[in-house]
């Protein structure tokens, strides 16, 4: 089992749709998540930055699967333009993780 986690910044202007749009994602969307063997996925908000967390045994192999997804493509194209350029051009910026307690 792998933990995988990621950050990014969002438009300061568009951080109410941002949280509007998860709490209702696509049912395709989701699909395509746990077809990729994702689960425990969770995202957070500070200000207007997110940090996301999710496992999956395979982390190649899942965000290549999700990613290979349609609902996946379109879900992405919708969040990217919540996110500030760098987001679109460089991705999300992975975290790495310095500490677990189990």
């Amino acid at each position: 089992m792998a933990r995988v986690a990621w950050t990014a910044r969002l438009r300061p202007d568009r951080i109410d749709e941002y949280v509007a749009a998860h709490a209702e994602v696509w049912p395709d969307a989701l699909a395509a998540i746990r077809a990729a063997g994702i689960r425990d996925y969770s995202i957070w908000l500070f200000e207007d930055r997110v940090f996301a967390q999710y496992e999956c045994d395979d982390p190649e192999e899942a965000a290549r699967i999700e990613g290979d997804a349609e609902a996946t493509r379109r879900w992405r194209a919708r969040m990217r333009e919540l996110f500030l350029p760098e987001v679109a051009t460089d991705g999300v910026t992975p975290l790495v993780e310095v500490f677990r307690l189990d």
